[in-house]
């Protein structure tokens, strides 16, 4: 497997330790982790392959760190081949009605790069009412809840890495 970078934005650490927990899951001697508050173009496009990860705020708004990287660092960087997959963190108790938008949010700002997308997760099992990270019947990427349904996240983290050291190779 390439090496692969995860870029996180956290505010409360709940992102960070997530980043962390995939890197442990996957292989952690091939896996850096980056937080985005300190990232240049050059270290994000010296992978080819790339976890991205953002909690979401409110009603669909990205962690203040990762707004910013995504707009920018990412939009400018050259991703042209490049493997990525996104987490994203929300609380669905709260924000039924846009559960972890991040990830639709970071998705949609990459469509069009040349980049192939990898880690959609089911939709099955999670409570919420609307979230921009549904394409068809599957969320792009692995959303979690620390808030509402956190017993659940090792679970779905174990099951998402699994697919990952299956996409990422």
């Amino acid at each position: 497997m390439k090496p692969i970078g995860i870029f996180y934005g956290s505010s409360t650490g709940n992102t960070k330790t997530i980043a962390e927990n995939i890197k442990a899951n996957i292989e952690p001697m091939l896996v850096d982790i980056y937080d985005v508050k300190y990232v240049k173009i050059n270290d994000i496009e010296m992978y080819d392959n790339i976890i991205l990860g953002s909690s979401t705020w409110g009603k669909g708004i990205l962690q203040a760190d990762f707004e910013r990287f995504l707009y920018d660092i990412l939009k400018f960087a050259n991703l042209k081949g490049k493997k990525i997959a996104i987490f994203g963190t929300g609380d669905s108790s709260i924000y039924p009605d846009s559960f972890a938008d991040s990830i639709g949010i970071i998705f949609e700002a990459l469509e069009g790069k040349g980049v192939t997308f990898v880690g959609e997760f089911p939709t099955k099992g999670y409570k919420f009412d609307s979230s921009l990270s549904i394409f068809g019947d599957k969320f792009v990427g692995l959303p979690l809840d620390d808030d509402s349904d956190e017993q659940q996240n090792k679970l779905r983290i174990t099951l998402w890495t699994e697919l990952l050291k299956f996409d990422l190779n």
